[in-house]
Formats: C-alpha cells, sequence, structure tokens
C-alpha cells in the first residue's frame, strides 16, 4: 500500500537501499468543544465512559487532520472538523459525526453511530513501510477491529545514507528542485553559461558514517561538514575539497549561495517531507529527498 497525503503532517525520511517506499503525511490532532463530549459530562449522552473519562482536551488548530492507517486488510482513517471518515478499498467511504470524545487511562476515543476510533500513545510501526509513529490505532466498524499507527512520525535519529537534493536556498526556490538529478544534468563535465539550461539544482549526499559530498550546481564537492545525530553538524577543521570549473550565470549565483549557506551551517531537521539546514543566523537551506 502506497499512501500520498495532501495534509499538513510530518514526514519520516526513508532510507535508500530499504524496502518499499511510503510517503505519508500524518499530524496528531485532539478534538475539542465536542457537543457530545459536553451532553455526556451533563449526563444527557447514553453510553458514557467510565467516570474515569475525561473530555478531550485541544492541543492543535481546528484545521488540522489526523491521520491514520494500517494493513491486512488495507484501511485509512482521518479525524478533521468533529468527522471520522474510514476508507477501504472495495467499501463504500464511512463519514460519520463525531458523537462522543473523551480520554480513558490515556487513551484518547471518538466515538460516532457505528465507528469507534481508539487512539494509544506507543510507539507503532507500519507493517508495510516499517517506518514508526507515535501512536497505534483501533477502529471499531459495524463489529469489526481494525488495527494500524497513526499520529506523528517518529524523525529520524540521523541523516546517515540518504540523499537530497536544495529546492530553495534562504526562502528562494529553486526550480530545479522539484525534480531529481539524472545523469544528464551538467554539474562537472562543462562550463555554466548564462545560455546553458537547465539551471542545476545542488544536491547532498549524506553516507554512513554522516559525511557529505555532492554538487554545489556547478562544481563537485566533498567533505566539509559531518552530520551527527539529533540535529547535529560538525564543520571540519580543513574544510571540504571541490572542482574548480568557472560558474557564470544564473547557476554560479546558485552555487555561491549554496556554498556559502552550507560552509556556515549549524544544526539540521525534518520538516514533513523536507530536510531543513540552519544556519546560526537563521538562513537555511530546504531540501527534498531523492532515491
Amino acid at each position: 500500500m502506497r499512501i500520498f497525503r495532501l495534509s499538513s503532517g510530518k514526514q519520516g525520511v526513508i532510507r535508500r537501499g530499504g524496502g518499499g517506499t511510503m510517503e505519508r503525511g500524518v499530524r496528531s490532532i485532539s478534538a475539542m468543544g465536542l457537543a457530545g463530549a459536553a451532553l455526556c459530562t451533563s449526563g444527557f449522552l447514553a453510553g458514557c465512559a467510565s467516570q474515569d473519562a475525561k473530555p478531550v482536551a485541544s492541543s492543535h488548530a481546528a484545521s488540522s487532520v489526523y491521520q491514520a492507517s494500517g494493513n491486512e486488510p488495507s484501511w485509512h482513517l482521518t479525524l478533521a472538523q468533529n468527522t471520522l471518515t474510514l476508507q477501504q478499498p472495495g467499501s463504500p467511504e464511512l463519514v460519520r459525526a463525531v458523537t462522543h470524545a473523551h480520554t480513558d487511562s490515556g487513551e484518547r476515543i471518538y466515538e460516532a453511530q457505528d465507528l469507534k476510533a481508539v487512539m494509544t500513545p506507543a510507539a507503532c510501526t507500519d507493517s508495510m513501510s516499517n517506518q514508526r509513529f507515535m501512536e497505534k490505532v483501533r477502529v471499531t466498524v459495524q463489529g469489526h477491529t481494525l488495527q494500524g499507527c497513526g499520529g506523528d512520525a517518529e524523525g529520524p535519529a540521523t541523516l546517515n545514507d540518504t540523499r537530497w537534493v536544495v529546492t530553495a536556498l534562504d526562502g528562494k526556490p529553486i526550480a530545479a528542485g522539484t525534480h531529481a538529478p539524472t545523469e544528464a544534468d551538467r554539474t562537472t563535465d562543462q562550463p555554466g553559461h548564462e545560455n546553458t539550461p537547465p539551471v542545476v539544482a545542488p544536491t547532498l549526499d549524506v553516507n554512513a558514517t554522516g559525511k557529505v559530498s555532492g554538487s554545489d550546481g556547478c562544481n563537485r564537492y566533498v567533505g566539509g561538514l559531518t552530520f551527527g545525530p539529533k540535529g547535529t553538524v560538525q564543520a571540519a577543521k580543513a574544510g571540504g575539497i571541490s572542482t574548480m570549473m568557472a560558474c557564470f550565470g544564473s547557476g554560479g549565483t546558485i552555487s555561491r549561495s549554496f556554498n556559502d549557506l552550507k560552509g556556515a551551517v549549524t544544526h539540521w531537521h525534518v520538516d514533513g517531507n523536507t530536510l531543513v539546514l540552519e544556519t546560526s543566523d537563521n538562513r537555511t537551506i530546504h531540501l527534498r529527498q531523492v532515491f
């Protein structure tokens, strides 16, 4: 199962050489102000949970979307605007308004007419993608129980064995970064001239020990930075090395901007599908993963 999501949730990094790939955008959400929860706490709604149950408190914007999914059988659940939506291949989409939302023993529980979703804070690994998520999700529909994962994807501990292409330099988009580099892209095999399309986006390859190499859009480079775990970056005292081809026009501008920013990077983090490299003065390089 391969799921592409358009919500603004986080995206995990997928290593090169792994199994099947899956891109998933997930974002955890707790609903607030649900009418059913208010009725339950006032004693007007039948079928309420135990006395220990509490209404779900909100920690995210009302426009947020929670997504969860599972395999064997395949299913996909969203929770948005107090509505549960369940999709299963070969079955009609099930859309139900939440009538009762509460927490019990650390679990968040959302109940509808014939649909119930329980989110448990516990590490969960997708059985097809091996991506790890922050919550286990149990969905009960028409007497059947589905198991899967949801909530935020766990961020990568390291960037080792990944490859990236630049999509923006300090907020300025690089159009060539929207497609993966190919063998036909100009790097070090020909000079850069203003009339030599296309402009090539810089790339960043991180090896098994965190050391970097790639193209700055004109010249090849090796070394200069080592990416450590949990966002750390170490600059090499001797700096890196690169080819010395002359770079002109827009390609030269991109090359110089990338090298200036790369040399000042102090930490990294992953935001959804995007790797963000940051400098101490809050300048950034945004990159997209390629395989």
